[in-house]
Protein backbone atom coordinates (compact mmCIF):
# COMPACT_ATOMS: atom_id res chain seq x y z
CA UNK A 1 0.00 0.00 0.00
CA UNK A 2 0.97 3.48 -0.51
CA UNK A 3 1.17 7.02 0.65
CA UNK A 4 1.77 10.08 -0.77
CA UNK A 5 4.65 12.21 -0.09
CA UNK A 6 4.07 15.95 -0.29
CA UNK A 7 6.20 19.05 0.64
CA UNK A 8 6.27 19.29 4.34
CA UNK A 9 7.36 18.76 8.23
CA UNK A 10 9.48 18.46 11.53
CA UNK A 11 10.72 18.38 15.21
CA UNK A 12 13.38 16.85 18.09
CA UNK A 13 14.97 13.80 19.68
CA UNK A 14 18.43 13.24 21.47
CA UNK A 15 20.62 10.22 21.83
CA UNK A 16 21.57 9.15 18.37
CA UNK A 17 24.90 10.68 17.93
CA UNK A 18 27.14 8.52 19.73
CA UNK A 19 26.31 5.15 18.82
CA UNK A 20 26.65 6.28 15.28
CA UNK A 21 29.88 7.76 15.79
CA UNK A 22 30.81 4.83 17.67
CA UNK A 23 29.70 2.40 14.83
CA UNK A 24 31.96 4.61 12.23
CA UNK A 25 34.98 4.57 14.15
CA UNK A 26 35.16 0.61 14.25
CA UNK A 27 34.51 0.23 10.71
CA UNK A 28 37.37 2.97 10.13
CA UNK A 29 36.41 6.34 8.71
CA UNK A 30 37.40 7.32 5.15
CA UNK A 31 38.78 10.54 4.19
CA UNK A 32 36.04 13.12 2.64
CA UNK A 33 37.49 12.75 -0.95
CA UNK A 34 37.46 8.67 -0.56
CA UNK A 35 33.57 9.10 0.34
CA UNK A 36 33.13 11.02 -2.47
CA UNK A 37 34.66 9.02 -4.60
CA UNK A 38 32.94 6.14 -3.94
CA UNK A 39 28.72 7.73 -3.42
CA UNK A 40 29.53 9.19 -6.84
CA UNK A 41 31.09 5.14 -8.56
CA UNK A 42 27.47 3.93 -6.57
CA UNK A 43 25.30 6.23 -7.46
CA UNK A 44 27.12 5.78 -11.48
CA UNK A 45 25.91 2.17 -11.11
CA UNK A 46 22.68 2.54 -9.61
CA UNK A 47 21.98 5.04 -12.43
CA UNK A 48 22.77 2.58 -15.16
CA UNK A 49 20.48 0.21 -13.40
CA UNK A 50 17.66 2.65 -13.52
CA UNK A 51 19.05 3.69 -16.92
CA UNK A 52 17.00 0.79 -18.49
CA UNK A 53 13.72 2.09 -17.69
CA UNK A 54 12.28 4.85 -19.65
CA UNK A 55 11.32 8.23 -17.42
CA UNK A 56 7.95 7.87 -19.11
CA UNK A 57 6.32 4.72 -21.06
CA UNK A 58 3.25 5.33 -22.26
CA UNK A 59 1.92 5.64 -25.79
CA UNK A 60 1.95 9.14 -27.28
CA UNK A 61 -0.70 10.72 -29.66
CA UNK A 62 -1.44 14.03 -30.72
CA UNK A 63 -4.34 16.18 -29.37
CA UNK A 64 -6.50 16.50 -32.84
CA UNK A 65 -5.99 12.58 -33.86
CA UNK A 66 -7.34 11.45 -30.20
CA UNK A 67 -10.77 9.97 -30.70
CA UNK A 68 -13.66 11.54 -28.71
CA UNK A 69 -15.50 9.89 -25.94
CA UNK A 70 -15.22 6.78 -24.17
CA UNK A 71 -14.48 5.58 -20.60
CA UNK A 72 -11.07 5.01 -18.77
CA UNK A 73 -11.84 2.56 -15.45
CA UNK A 74 -9.20 2.35 -12.60
CA UNK A 75 -8.89 0.24 -9.65
CA UNK A 76 -8.66 1.88 -6.34
CA UNK A 77 -7.83 0.02 -2.81
CA UNK A 78 -9.34 2.50 -0.54
CA UNK A 79 -12.49 4.64 -0.71
CA UNK A 80 -11.29 7.92 0.18
CA UNK A 81 -11.33 8.96 3.88
CA UNK A 82 -11.19 12.67 3.40
CA UNK A 83 -11.33 14.24 0.28
CA UNK A 84 -9.57 17.16 1.65
CA UNK A 85 -5.76 16.87 -0.06
CA UNK A 86 -4.11 19.31 2.50
CA UNK A 87 -5.87 17.55 5.42
CA UNK A 88 -3.89 14.49 6.81
CA UNK A 89 -6.49 11.82 6.29
CA UNK A 90 -6.59 12.90 2.49
CA UNK A 91 -3.45 12.53 1.92
CA UNK A 92 -3.80 8.99 0.00
CA UNK A 93 -2.28 7.56 -2.85
CA UNK A 94 -5.64 6.55 -4.18
CA UNK A 95 -8.04 10.09 -3.06
CA UNK A 96 -4.87 11.52 -5.18
CA UNK A 97 -5.22 9.34 -8.14
CA UNK A 98 -8.99 10.75 -8.34
CA UNK A 99 -8.00 14.14 -7.27
CA UNK A 100 -5.45 14.79 -10.03
CA UNK A 101 -8.10 14.78 -13.29
CA UNK A 102 -10.36 17.01 -10.93
CA UNK A 103 -7.56 19.35 -10.28
CA UNK A 104 -8.48 19.02 -6.69
CA UNK A 105 -4.38 17.61 -5.89
CA UNK A 106 -3.21 20.79 -3.95
CA UNK A 107 -2.23 23.08 -6.52
CA UNK A 108 -0.39 20.64 -8.42
CA UNK A 109 -1.89 20.85 -11.51
CA UNK A 110 -1.12 24.53 -12.21
CA UNK A 111 2.43 22.91 -12.70
CA UNK A 112 3.23 21.32 -15.90
CA UNK A 113 6.14 18.60 -15.80
CA UNK A 114 8.17 17.01 -18.82
CA UNK A 115 9.70 13.56 -18.64
CA UNK A 116 12.91 15.06 -17.52
CA UNK A 117 10.93 16.97 -14.53
CA UNK A 118 11.01 20.45 -15.96
CA UNK A 119 8.66 22.89 -14.39
CA UNK A 120 6.47 25.19 -15.78
CA UNK A 121 3.44 26.74 -15.27
CA UNK A 122 0.15 25.84 -16.75
CA UNK A 123 -1.61 28.42 -18.71
CA UNK A 124 -5.19 27.07 -17.77
CA UNK A 125 -4.08 28.42 -14.35
CA UNK A 126 -1.23 30.88 -13.94
CA UNK A 127 -0.69 33.57 -16.32
CA UNK A 128 2.47 35.28 -14.83
CA UNK A 129 4.23 34.52 -11.68
CA UNK A 130 8.37 35.59 -10.95
CA UNK A 131 10.21 35.75 -8.18
CA UNK A 132 10.72 39.52 -8.06
CA UNK A 133 13.12 39.81 -5.07
CA UNK A 134 15.24 37.95 -2.98
CA UNK A 135 15.67 39.58 -0.01
CA UNK A 136 12.47 39.49 0.94
CA UNK A 137 11.76 36.44 -1.20
CA UNK A 138 9.18 38.25 -3.28
CA UNK A 139 6.60 36.31 -5.78
CA UNK A 140 4.15 38.19 -8.53
CA UNK A 141 1.48 36.05 -10.37
CA UNK A 142 -1.26 36.53 -11.98
CA UNK A 143 -4.14 33.85 -12.50
CA UNK A 144 -5.87 33.27 -15.69
CA UNK A 145 -9.16 34.94 -14.95
CA UNK A 146 -11.30 31.84 -17.06
CA UNK A 147 -10.22 30.15 -14.16
CA UNK A 148 -13.00 28.55 -11.98
CA UNK A 149 -13.64 25.91 -9.44
CA UNK A 150 -16.14 23.37 -10.61
CA UNK A 151 -18.80 24.71 -8.50
CA UNK A 152 -18.69 27.66 -10.94
CA UNK A 153 -16.89 29.92 -8.95
CA UNK A 154 -14.11 32.17 -9.80
CA UNK A 155 -10.45 31.02 -8.57
CA UNK A 156 -9.23 34.14 -7.05
CA UNK A 157 -6.64 35.30 -4.55
CA UNK A 158 -8.66 34.96 -1.45
CA UNK A 159 -8.65 31.57 -1.96
CA UNK A 160 -4.87 31.40 -1.84
CA UNK A 161 -4.79 33.50 1.35
CA UNK A 162 -7.52 31.20 3.12
CA UNK A 163 -5.35 28.24 2.37
CA UNK A 164 -2.34 29.53 3.39
CA UNK A 165 -4.27 30.95 6.57
CA UNK A 166 -5.21 27.49 7.22
CA UNK A 167 -1.75 25.24 6.55
CA UNK A 168 0.64 27.19 7.99
CA UNK A 169 0.78 26.33 11.49
CA UNK A 170 -0.72 29.11 13.25
CA UNK A 171 -3.71 27.53 14.30
CA UNK A 172 -2.60 23.66 15.60
CA UNK A 173 -6.60 22.74 14.92
CA UNK A 174 -6.55 22.48 11.52
CA UNK A 175 -4.83 19.04 10.97
CA UNK A 176 -2.49 19.45 8.28
CA UNK A 177 -0.26 17.08 6.23
CA UNK A 178 2.36 19.55 6.30
CA UNK A 179 2.93 23.05 7.01
CA UNK A 180 6.00 23.49 5.06
CA UNK A 181 6.44 26.28 2.78
CA UNK A 182 3.39 28.07 4.18
CA UNK A 183 5.21 28.38 7.46
CA UNK A 184 7.37 30.34 5.32
CA UNK A 185 5.15 32.80 3.94
CA UNK A 186 4.89 36.35 6.10
CA UNK A 187 1.86 37.82 4.02
CA UNK A 188 -0.06 37.08 0.63
CA UNK A 189 -1.82 40.27 -0.91
CA UNK A 190 -4.22 41.07 -3.52
CA UNK A 191 -2.81 43.46 -5.59
CA UNK A 192 -4.35 45.14 -8.98
CA UNK A 193 -7.78 42.74 -8.81
CA UNK A 194 -8.51 39.39 -7.56
CA UNK A 195 -6.85 37.32 -9.74
CA UNK A 196 -3.64 39.60 -8.62
CA UNK A 197 -1.27 38.93 -6.20
CA UNK A 198 1.62 38.98 -4.02
CA UNK A 199 3.34 36.89 -1.97
CA UNK A 200 6.43 37.91 0.61
CA UNK A 201 8.07 35.15 2.88
CA UNK A 202 9.34 35.53 6.11
CA UNK A 203 12.07 33.31 5.54
CA UNK A 204 13.44 31.75 1.88
CA UNK A 205 11.36 28.70 0.06
CA UNK A 206 12.91 26.70 -2.93
CA UNK A 207 10.14 25.14 -4.12
CA UNK A 208 7.60 28.68 -4.19
CA UNK A 209 6.23 27.56 -7.12
CA UNK A 210 4.06 25.00 -5.60
CA UNK A 211 2.55 27.83 -3.71
CA UNK A 212 0.86 30.09 -6.26
CA UNK A 213 -2.30 28.27 -6.91
CA UNK A 214 -5.12 27.64 -4.34
CA UNK A 215 -5.69 23.40 -3.52
CA UNK A 216 -9.43 24.72 -3.11
CA UNK A 217 -11.65 27.34 -2.55
CA UNK A 218 -11.53 29.58 0.33
CA UNK A 219 -14.67 28.05 2.43
CA UNK A 220 -12.64 24.48 2.47
CA UNK A 221 -10.45 26.59 4.82
CA UNK A 222 -13.35 28.46 6.75
CA UNK A 223 -12.50 26.79 10.17
CA UNK A 224 -11.16 23.58 11.93
CA UNK A 225 -14.33 21.53 11.66
CA UNK A 226 -15.10 22.03 8.37
CA UNK A 227 -11.44 22.00 6.99
CA UNK A 228 -10.84 18.34 9.07
CA UNK A 229 -14.39 16.65 8.60
CA UNK A 230 -16.50 18.89 6.59
CA UNK A 231 -15.50 17.07 3.31
CA UNK A 232 -15.36 13.30 4.50
CA UNK A 233 -18.49 12.36 2.24
CA UNK A 234 -18.17 14.83 -0.56
CA UNK A 235 -15.92 16.08 -2.50
CA UNK A 236 -13.56 19.48 -2.12
CA UNK A 237 -14.53 21.65 -5.87
CA UNK A 238 -11.87 21.47 -8.23
CA UNK A 239 -11.07 23.16 -10.68
CA UNK A 240 -9.56 20.32 -13.81
CA UNK A 241 -11.41 19.14 -16.84
CA UNK A 242 -13.13 16.38 -14.67
CA UNK A 243 -15.33 16.45 -11.84
CA UNK A 244 -16.67 13.97 -9.45
CA UNK A 245 -20.10 13.14 -11.00
CA UNK A 246 -21.25 10.42 -8.61
CA UNK A 247 -20.20 8.67 -5.30
CA UNK A 248 -21.26 5.17 -4.24
CA UNK A 249 -19.99 4.54 -0.92
CA UNK A 250 -20.93 1.13 0.10
CA UNK A 251 -20.08 -0.01 -3.17
CA UNK A 252 -16.62 1.42 -3.58
CA UNK A 253 -17.29 3.60 -6.87
CA UNK A 254 -16.38 7.06 -8.09
CA UNK A 255 -17.12 8.17 -11.59
CA UNK A 256 -15.79 11.35 -13.17
CA UNK A 257 -17.52 13.39 -15.70
CA UNK A 258 -17.16 15.81 -17.78
CA UNK A 259 -16.83 19.72 -15.73
CA UNK A 260 -19.55 22.10 -17.70
CA UNK A 261 -17.07 24.96 -15.87
CA UNK A 262 -14.08 23.47 -17.62
CA UNK A 263 -12.77 26.46 -19.64
CA UNK A 264 -9.13 25.22 -21.44
CA UNK A 265 -9.68 22.91 -24.44
CA UNK A 266 -12.47 19.81 -23.79
CA UNK A 267 -11.02 16.61 -22.52
CA UNK A 268 -11.13 14.03 -24.87
CA UNK A 269 -12.86 10.95 -22.62
CA UNK A 270 -16.44 11.35 -21.89
CA UNK A 271 -15.64 9.80 -17.68
CA UNK A 272 -13.42 8.22 -15.70
CA UNK A 273 -14.34 5.46 -13.09
CA UNK A 274 -12.56 4.22 -10.02
CA UNK A 275 -13.50 0.86 -8.31
CA UNK A 276 -12.46 -0.16 -4.95
CA UNK A 277 -11.28 -3.67 -6.34
CA UNK A 278 -8.86 -5.60 -3.44
CA UNK A 279 -5.06 -6.06 -4.52
CA UNK A 280 -5.65 -9.74 -4.72
CA UNK A 281 -8.78 -10.05 -7.40
CA UNK A 282 -7.72 -6.82 -9.58
CA UNK A 283 -5.11 -8.76 -12.00
CA UNK A 284 -8.77 -10.94 -12.57
CA UNK A 285 -10.34 -8.29 -13.03
CA UNK A 286 -8.12 -6.47 -15.01
CA UNK A 287 -8.30 -9.95 -17.32
CA UNK A 288 -11.69 -9.86 -17.54
CA UNK A 289 -11.58 -6.84 -18.90
CA UNK A 290 -13.47 -5.00 -15.79
CA UNK A 291 -11.22 -2.46 -15.29
CA UNK A 292 -8.29 -1.19 -17.89
CA UNK A 293 -5.28 0.46 -15.73
CA UNK A 294 -3.57 -2.27 -13.44
CA UNK A 295 -0.67 -1.43 -11.28
CA UNK A 296 1.74 -4.55 -11.32
CA UNK A 297 3.57 -4.79 -7.97
CA UNK A 298 4.16 -8.55 -7.71
CA UNK A 299 5.40 -11.60 -10.66
CA UNK A 300 1.90 -13.22 -10.32
CA UNK A 301 0.05 -10.05 -10.87
CA UNK A 302 2.53 -9.61 -13.81
CA UNK A 303 2.11 -12.49 -15.56
CA UNK A 304 -2.19 -12.55 -14.73
CA UNK A 305 -1.96 -9.18 -16.71
CA UNK A 306 -0.05 -10.65 -19.46
CA UNK A 307 -2.80 -13.07 -19.68
CA UNK A 308 -4.94 -10.64 -21.13
CA UNK A 309 -4.75 -10.56 -24.72
CA UNK A 310 -5.30 -6.58 -25.37
CA UNK A 311 -2.81 -5.75 -22.51
CA UNK A 312 -0.02 -3.27 -22.96
CA UNK A 313 2.83 -3.64 -19.99
CA UNK A 314 4.44 -0.68 -19.52
CA UNK A 315 7.23 0.05 -17.54
CA UNK A 316 8.63 2.92 -15.98
CA UNK A 317 11.38 4.88 -13.40
CA UNK A 318 9.18 6.14 -10.35
CA UNK A 319 9.80 7.78 -7.46
CA UNK A 320 7.86 4.92 -4.64
CA UNK A 321 10.19 3.47 -1.98
CA UNK A 322 9.30 0.54 0.18
CA UNK A 323 10.96 1.08 4.26
CA UNK A 324 10.39 -0.56 7.87
CA UNK A 325 9.04 1.71 9.72
CA UNK A 326 9.24 1.47 13.32
CA UNK A 327 7.77 3.10 16.22
CA UNK A 328 10.14 3.93 18.86
CA UNK A 329 7.06 3.60 21.99
CA UNK A 330 6.32 0.23 20.55
CA UNK A 331 7.60 -2.99 21.68
CA UNK A 332 7.04 -2.13 24.99
CA UNK A 333 9.90 0.35 25.26
CA UNK A 334 11.71 -2.09 23.28
CA UNK A 335 12.27 0.33 19.97
CA UNK A 336 13.09 3.16 22.47
CA UNK A 337 17.05 1.75 22.18
CA UNK A 338 19.04 2.96 18.86
CA UNK A 339 21.33 0.05 19.07
CA UNK A 340 18.28 -2.02 19.03
CA UNK A 341 16.92 -0.45 16.30
CA UNK A 342 20.35 -0.77 14.65
CA UNK A 343 20.75 -4.31 15.25
CA UNK A 344 17.39 -4.58 13.31
CA UNK A 345 18.76 -2.58 10.35
CA UNK A 346 21.35 -4.73 9.87
CA UNK A 347 19.49 -7.95 10.45
CA UNK A 348 17.24 -7.64 7.53
CA UNK A 349 18.15 -8.85 4.12
CA UNK A 350 16.63 -6.04 1.76
CA UNK A 351 18.40 -7.57 -1.50
CA UNK A 352 16.51 -10.86 -0.16
CA UNK A 353 13.16 -8.55 -0.09
CA UNK A 354 13.85 -6.96 -3.23
CA UNK A 355 14.44 -10.51 -5.26
CA UNK A 356 10.67 -11.78 -3.25
CA UNK A 357 8.90 -8.76 -4.66
CA UNK A 358 10.82 -7.13 -7.67
CA UNK A 359 12.84 -9.89 -8.66
CA UNK A 360 9.14 -11.32 -10.59
CA UNK A 361 9.01 -7.87 -12.08
CA UNK A 362 11.67 -8.01 -14.83
CA UNK A 363 12.59 -5.01 -13.31
CA UNK A 364 16.05 -3.78 -11.81
CA UNK A 365 16.30 -4.26 -8.29
CA UNK A 366 18.05 -0.78 -6.69
CA UNK A 367 17.92 -0.48 -2.89
CA UNK A 368 17.47 2.74 -1.71
CA UNK A 369 19.89 4.12 0.70
CA UNK A 370 19.09 8.30 0.77
CA UNK A 371 16.33 9.68 2.45
CA UNK A 372 15.99 12.66 -0.05
CA UNK A 373 16.87 11.44 -3.20
CA UNK A 374 15.93 8.24 -5.43
CA UNK A 375 18.82 6.21 -6.59
CA UNK A 376 20.59 7.64 -10.10
CA UNK A 377 19.07 11.04 -8.68
CA UNK A 378 21.54 13.79 -8.95
CA UNK A 379 22.70 14.75 -5.75
CA UNK A 380 22.24 10.95 -4.14
CA UNK A 381 24.55 9.62 -1.85
CA UNK A 382 24.71 6.59 0.50
CA UNK A 383 23.95 8.00 3.69
CA UNK A 384 25.02 4.68 5.30
CA UNK A 385 28.50 4.89 4.49
CA UNK A 386 30.11 6.65 7.19
CA UNK A 387 28.42 4.00 9.57
CA UNK A 388 29.96 1.37 7.77
CA UNK A 389 27.27 0.57 5.34
CA UNK A 390 23.82 -1.13 5.30
CA UNK A 391 24.60 -4.46 4.18
CA UNK A 392 23.10 -7.70 5.62
CA UNK A 393 24.95 -7.92 8.79
CA UNK A 394 23.51 -10.81 11.28
CA UNK A 395 26.95 -11.06 13.22
CA UNK A 396 26.98 -7.21 13.55
CA UNK A 397 23.45 -7.12 14.36
CA UNK A 398 23.98 -9.71 16.94
CA UNK A 399 27.21 -7.98 18.44
CA UNK A 400 24.99 -5.08 18.86
CA UNK A 401 22.03 -6.37 20.64
CA UNK A 402 25.14 -7.89 23.32
CA UNK A 403 26.28 -4.24 23.57
CA UNK A 404 23.01 -3.11 24.43
CA UNK A 405 22.61 -5.86 27.58
CA UNK A 406 20.29 -8.52 25.11
CA UNK A 407 21.32 -12.07 26.42
CA UNK A 408 20.78 -14.54 23.80
CA UNK A 409 19.68 -17.69 25.55
CA UNK A 410 18.64 -20.78 23.26
CA UNK A 411 17.22 -19.00 20.04
CA UNK A 412 15.56 -15.81 21.61
CA UNK A 413 16.96 -12.91 24.06
CA UNK A 414 16.17 -11.55 27.24
CA UNK A 415 17.11 -8.53 29.67
CA UNK A 416 15.95 -7.65 32.95
CA UNK A 417 13.12 -10.79 32.26
CA UNK A 418 11.81 -9.20 28.96
CA UNK A 419 11.66 -10.92 25.66
CA UNK A 420 12.10 -9.15 22.32
CA UNK A 421 8.60 -9.27 21.63
CA UNK A 422 7.63 -7.21 18.32
CA UNK A 423 5.03 -7.17 15.99
CA UNK A 424 4.46 -6.17 12.02
CA UNK A 425 1.24 -4.79 11.29
CA UNK A 426 -0.18 -5.88 7.56
CA UNK A 427 -2.50 -5.01 5.28
CA UNK A 428 -4.83 -7.54 4.25
CA UNK A 429 -4.47 -8.87 0.90
CA UNK A 430 -1.72 -7.10 0.61
CA UNK A 431 1.17 -9.31 -1.26
CA UNK A 432 3.78 -6.96 -1.70
CA UNK A 433 3.20 -5.83 1.90
CA UNK A 434 3.23 -9.14 3.37
CA UNK A 435 5.95 -10.56 1.25
CA UNK A 436 8.33 -7.70 2.76
CA UNK A 437 6.91 -8.45 5.91
CA UNK A 438 7.80 -11.90 6.53
CA UNK A 439 11.15 -11.62 5.45
CA UNK A 440 11.54 -9.41 8.21
CA UNK A 441 10.22 -11.61 10.44
CA UNK A 442 12.44 -14.24 9.02
CA UNK A 443 15.84 -12.17 9.71
CA UNK A 444 14.89 -10.84 13.00
CA UNK A 445 14.04 -14.11 14.37
CA UNK A 446 16.89 -15.79 13.32
CA UNK A 447 18.95 -13.04 15.75
CA UNK A 448 17.30 -13.38 19.23
CA UNK A 449 13.51 -11.50 18.56
CA UNK A 450 9.99 -12.90 18.79
CA UNK A 451 8.51 -11.00 15.83
CA UNK A 452 5.10 -11.63 14.83
CA UNK A 453 2.58 -10.82 12.01
CA UNK A 454 -0.52 -8.92 12.61
CA UNK A 455 -3.21 -9.34 9.77
CA UNK A 456 -5.98 -5.70 9.74
CA UNK A 457 -8.41 -4.93 7.21
CA UNK A 458 -6.83 -3.16 4.46
CA UNK A 459 -9.37 -0.36 4.66
CA UNK A 460 -8.11 0.33 8.28
CA UNK A 461 -5.16 0.40 7.93
CA UNK A 462 -3.83 3.56 7.28
CA UNK A 463 -6.33 4.85 9.66
CA UNK A 464 -6.66 2.71 12.48
CA UNK A 465 -2.63 1.48 13.21
CA UNK A 466 -0.43 4.00 10.63
CA UNK A 467 -1.30 7.26 11.03
CA UNK A 468 -2.33 6.80 14.82
CA UNK A 469 0.90 5.29 15.84
CA UNK A 470 -0.87 2.17 17.02
CA UNK A 471 2.29 -0.10 15.69
CA UNK A 472 5.62 -1.49 16.27
CA UNK A 473 6.15 -1.79 12.66
CA UNK A 474 4.61 -1.14 9.45
CA UNK A 475 6.00 -1.29 5.93
CA UNK A 476 4.52 0.25 3.20
CA UNK A 477 5.59 2.70 -0.21
CA UNK A 478 6.01 6.54 0.00
CA UNK A 479 5.39 8.01 -3.00
CA UNK A 480 7.85 10.77 -3.52
CA UNK A 481 7.15 14.19 -4.62
CA UNK A 482 8.89 16.39 -7.79
CA UNK A 483 10.44 18.72 -5.17
CA UNK A 484 12.44 15.87 -3.21
CA UNK A 485 14.74 18.70 -0.84
CA UNK A 486 11.77 20.09 0.73
CA UNK A 487 9.37 16.86 1.11
CA UNK A 488 11.85 14.73 2.61
CA UNK A 489 12.18 15.89 6.93
CA UNK A 490 8.41 15.79 7.02
CA UNK A 491 8.68 11.83 7.19
CA UNK A 492 10.76 12.47 10.62
CA UNK A 493 10.49 15.94 11.41
CA UNK A 494 8.67 17.37 13.62
CA UNK A 495 7.03 14.61 16.08
CA UNK A 496 3.46 16.22 15.70
CA UNK A 497 4.76 16.17 11.49
CA UNK A 498 1.59 14.31 9.70
CA UNK A 499 3.96 11.98 8.06
CA UNK A 500 6.15 11.13 10.86
CA UNK A 501 5.04 8.04 12.01
CA UNK A 502 8.21 7.27 14.18
CA UNK A 503 6.95 8.78 17.22
CA UNK A 504 10.34 10.23 17.39
CA UNK A 505 12.60 13.27 15.69
CA UNK A 506 15.92 14.33 15.86
CA UNK A 507 16.25 17.92 16.98
CA UNK A 508 19.79 18.04 14.74
CA UNK A 509 17.29 18.35 11.93
CA UNK A 510 15.48 21.17 12.27
CA UNK A 511 18.32 23.86 11.26
CA UNK A 512 19.62 21.69 8.61
CA UNK A 513 16.39 21.86 6.61
CA UNK A 514 15.36 25.46 7.30
CA UNK A 515 18.92 26.00 5.63
CA UNK A 516 18.08 23.54 2.62
CA UNK A 517 14.40 24.94 2.20
CA UNK A 518 16.72 28.69 1.82
CA UNK A 519 19.50 26.80 -0.38
CA UNK A 520 18.89 28.63 -4.18
CA UNK A 521 22.52 27.24 -4.86
CA UNK A 522 21.77 23.61 -6.05
CA UNK A 523 25.79 22.89 -4.91
CA UNK A 524 24.66 23.76 -1.59
CA UNK A 525 21.03 22.12 -1.96
CA UNK A 526 22.71 19.02 -2.61
CA UNK A 527 25.36 19.26 0.24
CA UNK A 528 22.59 19.79 2.93
CA UNK A 529 19.96 17.56 1.65
CA UNK A 530 22.54 14.74 2.00
CA UNK A 531 23.91 16.30 5.51
CA UNK A 532 19.90 16.20 6.47
CA UNK A 533 19.87 12.22 5.16
CA UNK A 534 22.82 11.06 7.11
CA UNK A 535 21.04 12.27 9.94
CA UNK A 536 17.71 10.75 9.48
CA UNK A 537 20.20 7.26 8.62
CA UNK A 538 21.87 7.82 12.02
CA UNK A 539 18.00 7.50 13.64
CA UNK A 540 17.45 3.73 12.63
CA UNK A 541 13.85 4.86 12.64
CA UNK A 542 13.26 4.28 9.05
CA UNK A 543 14.56 1.08 6.81
CA UNK A 544 14.41 1.92 3.43
CA UNK A 545 14.40 -1.34 1.19
CA UNK A 546 14.22 -0.48 -2.45
CA UNK A 547 12.78 1.85 -5.06
CA UNK A 548 9.87 0.74 -6.62
CA UNK A 549 9.65 1.07 -10.64
CA UNK A 550 5.98 1.83 -12.03
CA UNK A 551 4.93 -0.72 -13.89
CA UNK A 552 1.11 -0.40 -15.53
CA UNK A 553 -0.77 -3.44 -17.54
CA UNK A 554 -3.31 -0.76 -19.40
CA UNK A 555 -5.69 -1.68 -22.08
CA UNK A 556 -4.03 -1.37 -25.34
CA UNK A 557 -5.63 2.11 -27.28
CA UNK A 558 -5.27 3.86 -24.28
CA UNK A 559 -2.64 7.08 -24.71
CA UNK A 560 -1.45 9.81 -22.95
CA UNK A 561 -1.32 8.17 -19.83
CA UNK A 562 0.43 5.66 -18.04
CA UNK A 563 3.77 4.76 -16.16
CA UNK A 564 5.42 7.56 -15.94
CA UNK A 565 8.42 9.15 -13.62
CA UNK A 566 7.75 12.61 -13.77
CA UNK A 567 5.49 13.68 -16.37
CA UNK A 568 2.10 15.02 -16.07
CA UNK A 569 -0.65 13.46 -17.15
CA UNK A 570 -2.87 15.96 -19.56
CA UNK A 571 -6.12 14.53 -19.01
CA UNK A 572 -7.46 16.45 -21.64
CA UNK A 573 -5.27 14.23 -24.15
CA UNK A 574 -6.01 11.24 -22.35
CA UNK A 575 -8.40 9.17 -24.55
CA UNK A 576 -8.87 5.36 -26.21
CA UNK A 577 -7.80 5.08 -29.98
CA UNK A 578 -9.09 2.61 -32.52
Amino acid sequence: MKITSTRRLFLAGTGVVGSAAALAACGGQATEEEQQSQAAEENEKAAEEQGELPSTAWERMDYDEVPDGGTLRKAILTFPANWNRAQVDGNNADTTEIASPCGADQGNSAILYTETNEKTFNPDYVESAEMVSEDPQTIRFKYNPEGKWDNGDPIVVDDLIAEWKATNGTNEEFLVVSTVGSEQIESITQTDDEFSGEIVFSSPFIDWITLVHPGAPAAVYADPETFNTGYTDQPTPGKGPFKVGSLDASGGVVTLERNEHWWGRAPKLESIIFQVVDQTTQPQSFANGEIDWLDVGTGDVLSQAKSREDAAIQTSNGLTWTHLTMNVNGGDGLLVDVKVREAMARAIDRDAIGRAVVGPLEAPIVLVDNFVYMPGQDGYQDSYEPLGGLSFDPEAAGTLLDEAGWVLEGDKRSKDGKTMDLKIIIPADTKSNSDRARQVQTNLNEIGFNCELQTVPADGYFPDYVMPGSFDMVTFSWVGSNYPESSAANLVYPLESGQNFTGYADDRIGPVNEKLLAAFDLDERKKLANEMSSIIAETFTVIPFYATPNIVAIKEGVVNTGATQFETTDWTQVGIAA
